[in-house]
């Protein structure tokens, strides 16, 4: 699946379990290095097929990721962000602007945590399992897009339309810049995404 506009290309594809037995000549002696280090088979599939996705994306754009204090994958040149839940992986690009991306699977144990990332003022618009698993989508592309500089409850989150979301940051009360997020549900994910001018 690929969205794409002319400010960033998205895509999101399944974990792909042989992906390991595949030849990854295309990777780099010091990524190549670095899988030789990880032991659980899952986390060398996180780290190696947003690689390979990013590097079909940007062919000889591509530089390799390396990561601020914060844990938020960066490239020179290019503005990145991956995400993976359970079984799918997305990344996004762009050249000119900052971006963000959340997938997340539908689960019920986000029910059991919901006093972490909801706000009295969104309880009533996000109330479905399926609307809460937006809004922690939605609250944790804002944090990738901020460098993970507020809690999640900083954030507010307010359907806009169909098709986007419209988050802010709360700070001593003031609601702060509206960041427009989009987003794309179907029966097994939800995604959401953000491309901002910095």
């Amino acid at each position: 699946m690929k969205f794409e506009n002319e400010q960033y290309i998205l895509v999101v594809s399944e974990k792909d379990t042989n992906l390991l037995n595949n030849n990854l000549s295309s990777l780099s002696k010091q990524e190549l290095e670095h899988i030789s280090t990880i032991t659980n088979e899952g986390r060398k599939i996180e780290f190696v097929q947003p690689r390979l996705l990013l590097r079909d994306i940007l062919g000889d754009k591509y530089n390799e990721i390396t990561y601020e204090d914060s844990g938020k994958p960066i490239m020179a040149g290019n503005f990145i962000s991956i995400s993976h839940s359970k079984s799918f992986i997305a990344v996004i690009v762009s050249q000119t602007q900052a971006v963000a991306v959340d997938i997340e699977e539908y689960r019920q144990q986000v029910l059991r945590i919901t006093e972490k990332f909801v706000r009295k003022d969104e309880s009533t618009e996000f109330s479905s399992l399926e609307d809460l698993i937006l809004l922690w989508s939605a609250k944790e592309t804002l944090f990738k897009l901020t460098n993970a500089s507020y809690d999640l409850l900083d954030f507010s989150v307010k359907k806009d339309d169909d098709k986007q979301l419209l988050g802010s940051i709360i700070i001593d009360g003031k609601r702060l810049n509206n960041i427009k997020l989009s987003y794309f549900r179907n029966e097994k994910f939800c995604l959401v995404w953000a491309s901002e001018k910095m």
